[in-house]
């Protein structure tokens, strides 16, 4: 069982900052972003519903401040996107820590890009349901032409989640022994 190193609401601000700021700083460089490792990282260390909130957080901040809220018609995908990262995390995120070995660096890194292929499908998804006529060949058109993209967010996601979130998530927790903690998942002796 992990522990937070940190009191929960300074890890989700600390996570919150990761997100917006990083989508802020790197806005010019399309599919490089620290979106969704904050958003995986969430789901990873806090509760559900605080995760859910730095996920919306995370993105109407920065979007806001961006000035692409209520300008992108796309804001309905990315958004479900971005949401479905962390429902799926929260869902998993027992299997993907196996404690500090390789099989977690494998499982963080895999994290990333099948998260990234799920994001870039349903968005992807938007983007001809949104702009194309619905034919299958419109289909099949935005898919090959969003290759070039999701290829470069494979990329980023295969860095971030390996180099940047394997360690942080490492340095946010620390290991309880089972024996540690009550059936409720309390610790003993916590003080």
């Amino acid at each position: 069982m992990e522990k937070l190193k940190l009191p929960v609401f300074a890890t989700a601000f600390m996570l919150f900052l990761m997100g917006a700021g990083g989508r802020i700083a790197l806005h010019n460089y399309p599919n490089f972003e620290t979106v969704m490792i904050a958003i995986f990282l969430a789901a990873m260390l806090l509760p559900a519903a605080i995760s859910l909130t730095v996920t919306l957080s995370i993105m109407l901040f920065s979007d806001l401040y961006l000035g692409y809220f209520g300008s992108s018609k796309i804001i309905l995908f990315t958004y479900t996107g971005f949401m479905m990262v962390n429902v799926i995390t929260t869902k998993y995120k027992n299997n993907i820590d196996i404690g500090k070995n390789v099989g977690s660096v494998y499982r963080f890194t895999a994290s990333g890009v099948i998260f990234a292929a799920i994001y870039d499908t349903w968005t992807n998804f938007g983007v001809f349901w949104i702009s194309y006529e619905h034919t299958l060949e419109n289909l099949m058109l935005v898919y090959i032409l969003g290759i070039p993209f999701m290829l470069y967010h494979l990329i980023s996601n295969l860095v971030t989640f390996t180099l940047v979130g394997l360690p942080l998530y490492y340095l946010l927790t620390s290991r309880v022994k089972d024996e540690d903690v009550t059936e409720k998942g309390q610790m003993v002796n916590e003080y």
